[in-house]
């Protein structure tokens, strides 16, 4: 998988209005679920179209899920709305990147083992946003840029 830029993070230059900062303590996988639930009520809040609700959703799912899975405690999800796009971040205390498979961010079956149940998360994090990326250091962010107006939209974005 490509990481297509890395974000520095200005999170005092928002107003509160346009983000939304929580935290999941524990590692169990079952908070993926709440990061779900929470993350969708905001953006429902935010009145943002639909389609961006559902993708935005799948992508705080997956990346929380990596978080808990690969990272160290706490996990803090933070979603910022401006300037016609949705920047969701998913920090946790593991001091590296997650490993990567490389470029290619198509599956590959053979790297899922026989369930296919696991290894798909950034491919789906990179299919659903129009940039994505991490930083590392003394914690791990890895983030995701969805556009919120559709594209089709005059003005809205050209895909």
């Amino acid at each position: 998988m490509e990481i297509l830029a890395v974000q520095s993070t200005a999170h005092g230059l928002l107003p509160a209005a346009d983000r939304h900062v929580w935290c999941l303590p524990d590692t169990d996988l079952t908070q993926a679920a709440h990061a779900r639930r929470k993350a969708a009520g905001v953006l429902q809040r935010w009145r943002l179209p639909r389609a961006t609700v559902d993708d935005a959703v799948l992508v705080v799912c997956e990346l929380v899920t990596n978080a808990i899975r690969h990272g160290r405690s706490p996990v803090h999800i933070a979603l910022h709305r401006g300037q016609g796009a949705l920047t969701i971040s998913v920090s946790d205390h593991g001091r590296v990147p997650y490993p990567t498979r490389g470029p290619d961010p198509d599956p590959d079956p053979d790297h899922f083992g026989e369930s296919g149940e696991s290894g798909r998360g950034l491919s789906i994090v990179a299919a659903l946003s129009q940039a994505h990326g991490y930083e590392g250091g003394s914690s791990t962010t890895f983030w995701a840029r969805l556009h919120t107006q559709p594209t089709d939209a005059p003005g809205g974005p050209v895909a």
